[in-house]
This record gives structure tokens, sequence and C-alpha cells, in this order.
């Protein structure tokens, strides 16, 4: 279908670092454009990806209309109105997450997006890691067909009463971080809005069930735990310490339903048990593609060796190279989308969901109480 063209707006470091390398490799993508306010960013991004035009004025790359698709990477506060100023300009966007910090905002978004009918994206590209992905084909595997393995212990047998519980899932999500790998304007926001959406997002993925109610303890920017009850009874649990080290993996996601364990190690490996015909552990790739054997262990001594590089060059920038989350996949899934394909799993329907569940999380970490979830906190 030949390249299609794409601007970046907002090219800090988390577009120089993942998106526009990953445009660049994207044999079905031309960077078109790169916008930004500050010019010394404008200079750095030119030389480094070789955009074909820049600008600090996002009029310039609305005007284009050979430019189809518009990738948002800015701060939060500033993407309603340039989500309003694209969509009417008839761009597809891709916006990373979340697409806002308020109810009024996601609704006044959702209402652009019907009207204008552009497609929209959500960089919650955690549902695109290949780990992701093949965790929620055995959870989907066990939960259609659930077969209790020979060994098993049953003390009960037939004495044993039907628990509906069984059903339900129970997942616990952990996030390791070190505060000092902070931005400034993260101290005033917390991680509660802008990390925590990813995580309600992977458990609405998994359970697929309304949620009902959300509780909070803890504090909004750093150090709290997420209780995401569901209305089939299911629960998610999101324990988020920003007291920790990134000598450590950042994530691990463990998943109990109906006799099975499902845990993923930091993307990087799944480890199964109760689920016949599926291996005690797979592994998966790192960003770069390459496999490390070892799988989480290896990854262990990825991180060994960083710190010593880290030590003998005196540079503390240095680190392992990452797992793959997904995000290459999901701007791929996005352009098969603008190009007559299916709509991206990452939709706007999807991230308004976990969005108000974050919302409503804010407002019991304010409060002190549990919140209600209703599906008109997050449907149009």
């Amino acid at each position: 279908m030949g390249k299609t063209k794409i601007a970046v707006v907002g090219c800090g470091s988390m577009a120089q670092g993942m998106h526009l390398p990953n445009i660049k490799k994207h044999k079905g993508l031309t960077l078109a454009w790169c916008c930004d306010v500050d010019g010394e960013t404008l200079s750095t991004v030119r030389e480094k990806f070789n955009p074909e035009k820049v600008t600090a004025d996002v009029r310039d790359v609305a005007k284009d209309r050979n430019c189809k698709i518009v990738l948002i990477s800015t701060a939060d506060a500033a993407r309603y109105n340039l989500i309003k100023l694209f969509a009417e300009a008839g761009k597809d966007i891709y916006v990373e997450k979340p697409v806002a910090d308020s109810f009024k905002e996601m609704f006044a978004i959702a209402g652009i997006v019907k009207k204008t009918g552009i497609k929209l994206c959500v960089g919650h590209n955690r549902r695109m890691a290949p780990a992701i992905q093949e965790a929620l084909r055995i959870y989907l595997k066990h939960k259609k067909n659930p077969v209790s393995p020979p060994w098993r212990w049953d003390r009960n047998e037939k004495k044993r009463p039907t628990m509906q519980q069984e059903k339900q899932t129970v997942m616990l999500l952990r996030v390791n971080d070190d505060y000092w790998s902070w931005k400034e304007w993260a101290f005033e926001e917390g991680s509660l809005l802008n990390e925590m959406t990813h995580f309600a997002d992977l458990a609405c993925y998994f359970i697929g069930k309304p949620p009902s109610r959300v509780t909070v303890i803890g504090n909004k920017v750093a150090n709290h735990t997420i209780v995401i009850e569901f209305r089939d009874g299911s629960i998610a649990t999101i324990v988020t310490a920003a007291n920790g080290s990134f000598g450590y993996p950042k994530e691990l996601i463990e998943i109990f339903q109906e006799g099975s364990v499902i845990a993923i190690d930091h993307l990087l490996e799944i480890r199964t048990a109760g689920i016949p015909d599926e291996p005690f552990r797979k592994v998966f790739p790192l960003i770069s593609g390459t496999i490390l054997k070892d799988g989480i262990t290896g990854y262990y001594e990825e991180f060994l060796a960083a710190q010593k590089r880290a030590v003998e060059l005196k540079d503390n920038s240095l680190r392992p190279t990452p797992a793959d989350k997904g995000h290459y996949r999901l701007l791929d899934a996005f352009l098969k989308e603008v190009r007559g394909g299916e709509k991206t799993p990452s939709n706007l329907d999807e991230a308004m969901k976990s969005t108000a569940i974050i919302l409503k999380a804010i407002e019991s970490c304010r409060t002190g109480k549990p919140v209600e979830i209703s599906p008109s906190d997050y449907t149009l």
C-alpha cells in the first residue's frame, strides 16, 4: 500500500527513546514531521531521525493534507487541544496515555472522536507485548475449558461443595519503581494517574468484566495499593513502590483462576501451574529481539553487567536493554487499522474504562474511601 506519512508532536524522551526509532524502522511509515516547542529538541531529532520537516507550530502539521497520522507524545495537560485540532483536520491519532486527566476532558475527547470519525489509539502498549499476548491466550484457553490436572489434591472429593469464587479471577500486579529516575513533573502529578493506567488497563484486558469499585491505600504521588473490584467478583490489586531499585525487575503480574496460576515476570518470562499442556516456563525477547535463554535469571545477569559498566564508565544512565513492552506492535496494529484493518485492542473505548478507574482511584486516595464505578463513567 506504500508508505503512510506520520507526524510526532512532542519530541521529548519518550518520543526519542521509543516512538521515533519505531517509526524510522517501520517499512510502512514515513516520518513527515517532528513538532516541538523547544528548538534544541527539534535540532536533536532532525539530526538523529531525519524527518522531512520540523516545526514548533502544530498548525503546520494540521494543514499538511499528506500527513495521515499524528502521534501525540506531549505532557497530558496539552493533549485535549491537540486531539481537537488534529481530529478536526481529519488526522488519525495515536496518543500517549493517559488519554485525559479528568472526566470532563475524557468525554469531550470521546465526543470529538465520534463527531469527526477519526481513528484513535491510546498508548497502553503492554497489551501488545509478546508476553502479555501469550499469557492472555493461556488465560482464555483455561477459562473457557478448565481442566484440572490429575495430580491436583482433592481433599474432600465428592463432598467438596461448589465454590463460585473459583471461577473469579484474582490478579496481583506489583510495580517496583525508583523515584530517583523521575522527572520534576512526576513529583507533582505522581504515578497514580500517569503510570497506573497501564496496570488498570491490563487488569481490564485479562478479566474482561465491567469494573464496579476501586479503593486506594497510600499516597497519590507514590507508594500506593489499588484494589479494583469487577462485577463478577474478580479482583485486581496493584501494588507500587517508588522507593525500590532498578537493579531489580520492575513488573511482576500473577493471575489466579480456577485452579491455575499464570505469572508474567517483567514481560520476559511466563510461568504456569495447573494448566495441562502448557509448559512451566516460556521466555520472551528483549526490545532488541534478543531472547535470553535463562529468562528472568539471565536478565539479573544483564542488570549486574550494566551496573558494572556504569561504575567503570562513571555513567549511571547505563541500564540493560529493556523487555519488549509492545510499543512497536501497537504502532503497527494502529497503522493496520488506519489502512482499513480491525480496531486496535488499545482503542478509545478500552482506554476510557481504565482512565475512569484511575480517576476514581484518585478520588478514593483523596477521601480514604472506596469509590463506586458504573458504566456511565466510561461510556459516551
